[in-house]
């Protein structure tokens, strides 16, 4: 009887699939190959909801072809992607939680804050991201996302490389047009001056979503009540393999889907909608770029 119920639910899924296929076709303004493997995801993340996946494909092409410079204008072997991905590690781990849900691993591995380039993390992070998306078709796909931030190495040096419209960016996209269902969201290693990093990215989150957040000390088990221990790489007491192996994956596979990440025609739209910033948003950046200018560095 399950089966059969999965059966079912597998048919409607493509059914609603070639549905939205057929309305991607018919507007004129997207990007004219949008994958059904993509379509799915959107489909997915909306629990099937039609109308919804609709709206939110529209929103998010919109987004990204406001800021092209980090959407479109694009490319995994330039000089800036390769320098962050030597200071970085953002690697989607292997397997899902015993709940349906993806484990995203991300922590600096080169400390130094000369190095450390925000707006190239940003666009590193959705490069990852959309090569993901393009190459999970022969997966389950998670019912909901926990990404996992590593703040080990992380110093107030740091923080004033902070990119303003970048983090506005990343921040208005990941809440209101990726195509995934946050779970939980947790920082491991917190320094004692996270509260001078929460002032900074706290005005771009909404309640709903800085609810999500789990801070944890350094050498704290309370990680491991939220996912299992086991799926973290083995740096991390786990199972899931070397860091450096699981990167090497990802590494290969940006290289891979290079072609499919910078083609515009993957992208952009043919009509741009113009939007207008919000006040509020301008006068909270005003505000933290003080405060950033303000911190005093050892």
């Amino acid at each position: 009887m399950v089966h059969t119920n999965e059966q079912n639910e597998d048919q409607l899924m493509v059914k609603r699939v070639q549905e939205l296929q057929e309305w991607a076709k018919n507007q004129t303004q997207l990007p004219p190959n949008i994958s059904c493997l993509l379509l799915r995801r959107f489909l997915h993340t909306t629990r099937g909801d039609l109308s919804a996946a609709q709206r939110l494909i529209e929103h998010n092409y919109g987004l990204r072809n406001k800021h092209a410079n980090i959407f479109i204008d694009r490319d995994p072997l330039d000089a800036s992607s390769q320098q962050l991905l030597q200071v970085a590690d953002l690697v989607p781990l292997p397997g899902l939680t015993p709940e349906n849900n993806k484990l995203l691993f991300y922590r600096l591995i080169d400390f130094d804050a000369d190095k450390f380039n925000f707006t190239a993390g940003i666009k590193v992070f959705f490069m990852v991201a959309d090569c993901r998306f393009a190459t999970e078709d022969k997966e389950r796909l998670s019912d909901g996302e926990i990404p996992i931030f590593d703040m080990a190495g992380y110093t107030l040096r740091h923080l004033t490389k902070t990119a303003l419209g970048a983090l506005r960016v990343y921040m208005k996209f990941v809440q209101e047009a990726h195509p995934v269902r946050l779970r939980e969201i947790h920082v491991l290693n917190c320094p004692s001056y996270v509260d001078k990093v929460m002032a900074v990215v706290k005005p771009f989150i909404k309640s709903e979503v800085f609810k999500l957040i789990h801070f944890h000390l350094p050498g704290a088990e309370t990680p491991y009540r939220h996912f299992p221990r086991s799926m973290l790489p083995e740096e991390y007491g786990g199972e899931a393999g070397k860091m450096a192996d699981l990167k090497a994956k990802w590494m290969q596979l940006l290289k891979e889907q290079r072609d499919y990440l910078m083609d515009a025609q993957n992208w952009q739209m043919n009509k741009l909608k113009k939007g207008s910033r919000g006040k509020s948003h301008d006068a909270a950046a005003s505000q933290i770029s003080q405060n950033l200018r303000s911190l005093e560095i050892d």
